[in-house]
């Protein structure tokens, strides 16, 4: 393919540049908040119960309506609805901050349930609807680059922002960092109402069709479908050792919020060397290559149940967060080669459907027998569950098979896509 054949542009960098800058801000809103959530809930009063009932309510109302969400992704204009969906983040938690600062006795384990729910609902319109940007933004050859890319950038916030998150509620309370949160969504509904991006007409069915056409196309490819069923088991397990036991273990001990905002950038920053790798490494068998890396996902699971000290705990979050991420990044560019952009967002929010609709069961499990029996037998069942359910997508043939699309089959959907446009 000659230079002036590319599939890939100069046209496509600018919008994809903004839509990097506002996705950036809207994911650092959202490391604030998970960064200090469960340390305030506990604040408050609560218990491993409480903090796995708040973010099961989270989860709960996203998987329900995610599967509502996806239809409108590929239905209605992307970038209005990640517009509207960080406004009502921006709103939600700027109205937790100040009840924290003005009000902090009034504020209970049910006010940030329904907090909770109302994210959790916004969650699941804009998350199909940021996927589906991509797609119509990138040309097919230029999609594994461009996550890593979004990855990398979205990484790097992420390395600052737990610490400095956890610095901030230890000095100046959880008020402060969930404005800090308000303010990141409310930039990143600035930045993406300036965005240019061309929507091809979309035929207008009711949204049971909708549903019904993108599970088609969703059972039709048995590689997609078993990491999805994978991932149902895998994400609960990995979300309530992360999330609810990992702060639990480190609660009880000195300077232990200190130490997890430190273990959560590490794992950030692992996330980013994942994606500078995958700038650089583009596997032929890509779903794989998926899998074979995601086996050192779980390795912080194993070391948190064994009470490490700080410099383990660190090292084993970094080599998780590039496993993790290389993983994140050859899933979604098989998914995006793979499936036509009119469909990308039912696609999305059936796998993010499978993936969290046993998180709130989870939660509350572990948090509730963690109280019970302690917190490092459940994580070590956590960590176990994760390498089983990923060992077992390896005799799939899809997932061994599947290359990565050639530069003229790449030419050619960018010329179909051009034509629909």
């Amino acid at each position: 393919m000659s230079r002036s054949e590319s599939p890939a542009p100069p046209s496509w960098r600018a919008p994809f540049a903004r839509y990097v800058i506002g996705r950036g801000v809207s994911t650092a809103g959202t490391g604030l908040v998970n960064v200090v959530l469960a340390f305030a809930v506990l604040r408050t009063g609560g218990d491993g119960f409480s903090v796995g009932l708040v973010l099961a309510c989270s989860v709960l109302t996203q998987t329900l309506l995610i599967p509502v969400g996806g239809v409108i992704a590929d239905r209605v204009d992307r970038r209005t609805v990640v517009v509207l969906g960080n406004a009502v983040l921006a709103a939600t938690h700027g109205a937790m901050g100040l009840l924290l600062l003005l009000a902090p006795d009034r504020v209970t384990v049910w006010t940030f349930v329904a907090a909770a729910a109302t994210t959790g609902a916004a969650a699941a319109a804009v998350q199909p609807a940021f996927q589906g940007l991509i797609v119509q933004l990138v040309p097919p050859t230029a999609l594994q680059r461009a996550n890593a890319a979004l990855r990398l950038v979205l990484n790097v916030a992420r390395i600052a922002v737990p610490g400095l998150g956890a610095m901030i509620g230890a000095v100046f309370g959880y008020g402060q960092v969930l404005l800090a949160a308000a303010l990141a969504f409310g930039s990143c509904c600035a930045v993406l109402a300036g965005l240019r991006i061309s929507t091809p007409p979309r035929a207008t069915k009711a949204v049971l069709a909708g549903a019904r056409e993108g599970w088609a196309a969703f059972r039709s490819r048995p590689w997609m479908w078993g990491y999805a069923l994978s991932g149902a088991v895998a994400v609960p397990l990995w979300l309530a050792g992360y999330q609810l036991l990992g702060p639990l273990i480190l609660s009880g001990r000195d300077d232990g919020q200190g130490h997890w905002g430190w273990a959560v950038s590490a794992f950030s920053a692992g996330m980013v060397l994942g994606s500078l790798i995958a700038l650089r490494w583009r596997p032929h068998r890509v779903m794989l290559a998926c899998v074979l890396v995601q086996l050192l996902w779980p390795l912080p699971l194993a070391v948190l149940a064994t009470h490490p000290e700080l410099p383990w705990l660190l090292v084993s979050m970094l080599v998780s967060g590039a496993s993790l991420e290389l993983a994140v990044v050859f899933y979604e560019t098989a998914k995006q080669q793979q499936v036509p952009e009119d469909l990308i967002g039912r696609i999305t929010s059936l796998t993010m459907f499978g993936e969290t609709a046993l998180v709130p069961l989870a939660y509350v499990l572990a948090g509730t027998v963690a109280d019970r029996i302690g917190s490092g037998p459940v994580m070590w069942i956590c960590c176990l569950g994760i390498l089983a359910v990923t060992v077992a997508l390896l005799p799939v043939p899809g997932i061994r098979r599947l290359g990565q699309p050639t530069e003229s089959k790449g030419a050619t959907h960018l010329k179909q896509r051009v034509t629909r446009a």
